[in-house]
């Protein structure tokens, strides 16, 4: 309510740091961040959000900043009704801010179920308060990160190296360094791959030795294993992400990813199923997308395979792994010249793609699978 665009972001980090403190009770079922993003600042009946997400409460707030001065309101509604449920306003120095948001936390958390209070002790709470600074920093790279673009990605790995040096103890600060790191490899943005996934790596692990209890620091150390080939490492760092956070749907759908890769594709889009009802309105949702498609493929369901990659190119138009999906089933249904056409998009959107590069973040679990796949690819011409 500043009236200046740029401290958007501030209140997002607010509100990304309240859905994930609560996202931490597993007595509670939390729509994840970008679903709920999609109503910020849309005059919207409460009641229709309840109904469209499939939730009954609905926590929506306001946040001022005036120089070194924050005042948050939030409210409470019981969505299926439309009526409050309560309402406060909380003010303070900057400085107070993480105490203002365990403040909301808690009494969210209370309101909705009392005896939650009394047995999650300190789960909704976060271990640790950064600098106030750092998480500015972290604010700022956040928005930028979720873009999922090659300049987006570049520039909120400039303000999480920032933030690393501001504060080497932050366990937040390593985690969004590695994931911006990971995902341009991940989206065929990187120039190095190889120098480009040892750097995450390293991050990635100093997260989890900062805090071992945090549950994205975990998702993305899983998702660096898979691109290393430690398919194994990979999925249980991601079970043991879900395990800490029953509600992080990040986990869930990179756990989908995996599984579909190492050739639980039935499992694989159980999960997926689970992070597109946690996050049914997420603009990265291509990822879950592609993921249920690898998922369809494995099983050798083309058809079933096709429909879903197409789902998540329509999204977003360079992601190479529902391209190649795509590509190599319609090969497996013997629809060759829609496949030739469907490689010629596929490099105008991922230019020089190969088959080559692919393989470098893609690791099969099984060799027939793998031959399965880049055959299908080969056969419709891309690039070796």
């Amino acid at each position: 309510m500043s009236g200046d665009s740029e401290q958007e972001y501030f209140s997002d980090g607010i509100t990304e740091d309240i859905i994930t403190a609560l996202s931490r009770s597993p007595w509670l079922f939390v729509i994840s961040r970008n679903s709920s993003f999609t109503y910020r600042g849309v005059a919207v009946d409460v009641r229709v959000v309840s109904k469209e997400l499939g939730v009954r409460y609905i926590l929506e707030g306001s946040v001022r900043k005036v120089g070194n001065r924050v005042r948050i309101n939030a409210q409470l509604i019981d969505g299926t009704v439309g009526s409050h449920v309560w309402a406060e306003k909380y003010d303070g120095e900057l400085q107070d801010i993480f105490e203002l948001q365990d403040q909301i936390t808690q009494q969210v958390v209370a309101t909705v179920q009392t005896e939650i209070q009394m047995h999650m002790g300190n789960k909704a709470k976060k271990l640790e308060h950064p600098d106030i600074g750092t998480w500015d920093l972290l604010a700022r790279g956040y928005k930028l990160f979720y873009e999922l673009t090659n300049e987006s990605l570049a520039e909120a790995e400039k303000i999480f190296r920032r933030a690393v040096s501001s504060d080497p103890t932050s366990c937040d600060a390593h985690w969004l360094l590695a994931a911006a790191i990971f995902h341009q490899v991940w989206m065929g943005y990187a120039s190095d791959i190889k120098a480009s996934i040892f750097e995450a790596y390293n991050y990635g692990n100093k997260a989890i030795t900062l805090d071992q209890y945090n549950e994205y620091a975990h998702w993305i150390f899983g998702l660096i294993q898979l691109v290393r080939g430690k398919r194994d490492m990979a999925v249980a760092e991601l079970r043991h992400a879900v395990e800490l956070n029953p509600n992080c749907h990040l986990a869930y759908g990179s756990l989908g990813t995996v599984l579909s890769i190492v050739g639980e594709p039935d499992e694989s889009i159980r999960n997926n199923e689970i992070a597109l009802r946690s996050n049914p309105k997420d603009p990265s949702i291509f990822f879950r997308y592609s993921g249920i498609a690898m998922a369809h493929f494995r099983a050798g369901r083309y058809s079933e395979a096709s429909q879903w990659a197409r789902k998540s190119i329509n999204r977003k138009p360079n992601w190479r792994i529902g391209h190649a999906v795509l590509v190599s089933s319609l090969v497996q249904l013997n629809l060759f010249e829609e496949s030739e056409g469907a490689v010629d998009i596929y490099l105008e959107n991922v230019p020089n793609e190969t088959i080559s590069g692919l393989r470098k973040v893609i690791h099969f679990e099984k060799s027939e699978d793998k031959h399965r796949f880049e055959e299908g690819l080969r056969k419709a011409g891309l690039p070796e």
